[in-house]
């Protein structure tokens, strides 16, 4: 199961790469991070990004999240919790602002 949801191939991944494509992005939050897939596209795409917040509630998605962001680790704030609390996180870690999202 684990190798499946390593191998798995994100909804939506060309889409979500293409969207942020023009944008410079610094801090990104990633609000259901799941296996990680979303996440590895991005921080492959975008090198600037210094801070990847990855958030969710899954526990079992994170870990293999972490080993699938394994490379961008030094960029990753790991927060297991729900997306909606958002404003804690960032006030929590004295970031002011996000230069973009993912929720799905």
């Amino acid at each position: 199961m684990k190798e499946l949801m390593l191998n798995h191939t994100s909804v939506m991944l060309p889409e979500v790469v293409q969207f942020f494509a023009d944008s410079q992005i610094t801090i990104f939050f990633d609000g259901t991070v799941g296996a990680g897939g979303h996440a590895e596209g991005l921080l492959q795409a975008h090198p600037e990004i210094t801070t990847y917040i990855a958030c969710d509630k899954d526990e079992q998605n994170m870990e293999l999240a972490k080993e699938r962001l394994a490379p961008w680790a030094s960029k990753i704030l790991w927060i297991h919790g729900d997306f909606a609390d958002l404003d804690l996180y960032l006030e929590k870690y004295k970031i002011p602002k996000v230069d973009g999202f993912f929720l799905i």
